[in-house]
């Protein structure tokens, strides 16, 4: 033992002070960056719910795929389900495979060649979708008034908002709805209205203007991102038609989101009280700091700090292996979009935010 103490001593004698200091840090660097890369990585980028979904859904979807897998799936009992549960027509609804894919085929229909204003901040993807339907898009400031007054052939609105959290009360959306000219389309996307502080009323919605669509999906508070399952809300039958995919969507899916709309709401309900629990430990975690968000609802959070750019922020956190949606995407250089999951994933972050 004092053989090993006296050779690990003897490095030292013909070293430097500084010499010595400079290779004691390069060893804690070492150590540190050996901790580093045994910490689990921490994705709060995606805006998929980070749970599985309930077992029941994924025992719908499995006895549907043993059951006909060799015929094509009717949905009708889900047109009629999705029907009674918004207070419309069978005729007003159509399955689809996700809000994301709706929205573009919706786009193709509705916006060739014309303008579309987007209410922004909002879905990143929806410029994008414009453009490849062959429209125009046009970011504009999330004002009911402003655009209304626009004149474009169509107006996206999102609410709950990605990234934002914002929501539009459902009697404000109907004003509005009455308020925007006839020759114009509302469009809302809808997908993570499970989130908001009042599910709204489409069939009210629906019934303020003709030229409406709603958009609603299954990937976020029901976690079935991977069925790609969703659903559309018009009064436009030849407008749905072609939203409907070519033989419709697969029967496990339907069976998931059948049962989801039949027996989900106990869990949607705890899932909108975890993200909201979530948002509230987060605020104030970082009360005080000069980092904040606004209020809103739903998981996805629009982080900015008066001391910091986007782009500081999201390397930092990425030194640290949490990974967040810089607000480029958004065309912002002053935020990131964090996707909030339990109370151990919220500390760590608030944690990595306060060493900033």
């Amino acid at each position: 033992m004092i053989r090993r103490l006296r050779d690990y001593y003897r490095q030292f004698e013909e070293l430097s002070p500084d010499e010595i200091s400079r290779e004691l840090r390069e060893r804690r660097d070492a150590d540190r960056a050996r901790e580093l890369s045994e910490v689990p990585p921490l994705d709060l980028a995606s805006a998929s719910w980070h749970q599985p979904p309930d077992a029941e859904a994924v025992n719908a979807a499995t006895y549907a795929l043993r059951r006909a897998v060799n015929a094509y799936p009717d949905d009708t009992p889900l047109r009629e389900a999705l029907a009674r549960r918004h207070g419309v027509e069978r005729s007003q609804v159509a399955p689809g495979h996700g809000a994301g894919e709706l929205l573009h085929a919706a786009f193709r229909a509705i916006a060739v060649e014309g303008e579309v204003a987007i209410a922004w901040p909002g879905w990143g993807p929806l410029p994008t979708l414009v453009h490849e339907a062959g429209g125009t898009p046009v970011p504009a400031a999330p004002d009911l008034d402003v655009l209304a007054a626009r004149g474009a052939r169509a107006v996206v609105l999102c609410t709950p908002n990605d990234p934002t959290g914002a929501t539009i009360p459902p009697l404000d959306l109907e004003a509005f709805a009455r308020e925007l000219d006839e020759s114009s389309w509302l469009v809302v996307d809808a997908a993570l209205a499970e989130f908001g502080p009042d599910r709204g009323d489409e069939g009210a919605l629906l019934a303020a203007r003709e030229r409406v669509l709603v958009v609603r999906s299954f990937s976020k508070a029901h976690a079935m991102a991977g069925f790609r399952a969703g659903y559309a809300l018009a009064n436009d039958e030849e407008l749905l038609d072609r939203l409907t995919p070519a033989g419709g969507v697969s029967a496990p899916a339907q069976a998931a989101m059948l049962w989801a709309v039949a027996s989900g709401e106990a869990v949607v309900r705890r899932r909108r009280a975890a993200a909201a629990r979530e948002r509230e430990r987060l605020a104030e975690r970082l009360h005080g700091t000069p980092f904040s968000f606004p209020s809103g609802h739903g998981p996805l959070v629009w982080l900015a700090s008066t001391a910091h750019d986007g782009r500081t922020i999201s390397r930092h956190l990425a030194a640290r292996r949490i990974f967040v949606t810089p607000g480029q995407a958004w065309g912002d250089d002053r935020h990131v979009r964090v996707t909030l999951r339990d109370g151990a994933a919220t500390d760590r972050l608030a944690d990595a935010l306060l060493e900033l």
